[in-house]
């Protein structure tokens, strides 16, 4: 039970995101409005609850956000996992399938569910996750951050952990599936 528990709560080796918005990214930012960049893994499990707070995000700031979520494609697994479904569900979100990790390494991003705000200049605001642990939905800082920010509120952190498996092309969850 310890070592579950460990595991829940054992965020994710912190990332270096590019405080602006990176030069070589073929992902769509409209310049005068705040974009949410979402990395994930398609098999990761704990990016379930991560979805299920952006779900929630979308509709708090009800079009504030340009959302997009960046799936990892690669050769080894099939990138349409039920996660893809569910992210393609989300009303207005741009889902993007990233061929061998291109934009995942431009944005710096580590582990699944890893979330970014650009403002409207396209200045990094928020870095981080938005879920509590691994796993868990449920009010979090970092669920909070995001919606702060897309109403042009102050933020009270710029930066939350992130609970998720790696964003490489083979974990042992894309191996075991």
């Amino acid at each position: 039970m310890v070592k579950l528990l460990d595991y829940d709560n054992a965020a994710a080796e912190p990332a270096s995101p590019p405080s602006e918005w990176p030069l070589g990214s073929t992902v769509e930012r409209r310049p005068g409005r705040p974009t949410l960049v979402m990395l994930a893994h398609p098999r990761c499990p704990c990016t379930r609850a991560t979805l299920g707070e952006l779900e929630i995000i979308a509709a708090r700031t009800q079009g504030l956000l340009d959302i997009h979520v960046i799936f990892l494609r690669s050769e080894a697994f099939d990138y349409r996992s039920d996660l893809w479904r569910q992210a393609r569900s989300l009303p207005g979100a741009h889902v993007i399938a990233d061929a061998n990790g291109a934009e995942i390494r431009g944005f710096g991003a580590l582990a699944s569910g890893h979330v970014l705000v650009y403002d409207s200049r396209g200045r990094l605001s928020f870095s981080g996750g938005i879920t509590s642990s691994r796993g868990h939905a449920g009010g979090n800082i970092g669920r909070d951050a995001v919606i702060a920010l897309a109403h042009a509120e102050r933020a009270e952190v710029s930066t939350s952990p992130v609970f998720g498996c790696a964003l490489r092309e083979r974990t042992e969850h894309s191996q075991r599936r």
